[in-house]
């Protein structure tokens, strides 16, 4: 495992697994930045909207296959099995720590220490990827999206979001690789069309997701400082939705 791959993990792990972030999302087990359908909604009920979102936008009719890439405490993975109980949910992530308390606290899902730009699967294997707010961390986009295609059979969907920045600096320099610094939403569309992926939903969520987060924090928990950081540095927050075409 390469030196920046280590530090990536120990990173993560230390900031998502600390006592304080924990209590931040009201003890579940997510971690995103929300979708805020109201201000007064706790953390963890906008991280549940979040992951709804992206699941109002499947087509896929019954899907018996599914993986959550970047699936981190696996929260996410489990409000998938809940919408979809007749299918094998496969979470995966590089870190062996949040694996481990996925395992331990969702049974019902399958989970793999596994790299999202180095996927283990079998070609064609997939109905349906779902990734929340973590494909901007992978070693590259590129490299996940090609793969992601691999492994998805034909007609199969990948819906996601990702994060576009000026700079990761508040977000943390360390969790962001500078091939995926795009600084614009046309230089992340040309990616997009660059791809054999359809594009079929491309929205700027960044108004109830990034900005409302950035309020929350700024309100409730006196992290002023963080919270106007982070609102300079968004370009956007997309919510995507790609086919594989038959």
């Amino acid at each position: 495992m390469t030196t920046n791959k280590t530090s990536f993990i120990n990173n993560y792990d230390d900031m998502i697994l600390s006592p304080v972030m924990r209590e931040m999302y009201n003890n579940s087990a997510f971690y995103n930045v929300g979708y805020w359908e109201n201000a007064s909604m706790l953390l963890k009920d906008a991280c549940q909207s979040l992951v709804e979102k992206h699941l109002a936008l499947v087509s896929t009719e019954k899907p018996l296959h599914i993986l959550d890439v970047g699936c981190g405490l696996g929260a996410t993975t489990n409000t998938i099995k809940e919408k979809f109980p007749n299918a094998k949910v496969t979470g995966i992530n590089i870190s062996e720590r949040q694996i481990s308390y996925a395992r331990e606290h969702y049974p019902a899902c399958n989970f793999e220490i596994m790299d999202a730009a180095q996927l283990t699967f079998p070609e064609d294997h997939f109905d349906l990827i779902i990734s929340v707010e973590a494909v901007f961390h992978f070693q590259t986009r590129e490299e996940f999206l090609k793969e992601a295609y691999r492994v998805l059979k034909p007609d199969g969907e990948l819906i996601f979001t990702d994060i576009l920045l000026h700079d990761s600096h508040w977000v943390g320099n360390w969790s962001v690789p500078k091939e995926n610094m795009l600084r614009s939403v046309e230089l992340y569309q040309q990616l997009l069309q660059e791809t054999a992926f359809s594009i079929r939903v491309s929205e700027d969520i960044t108004a109830n997701s990034w900005m409302g987060f950035c309020e929350h924090i700024r309100e409730n928990k006196n992290m002023t400082e963080l919270a106007n950081g982070l609102q300079k540095s968004i370009i956007a927050y997309l919510l995507m939705k790609l086919k594989k075409q038959s």
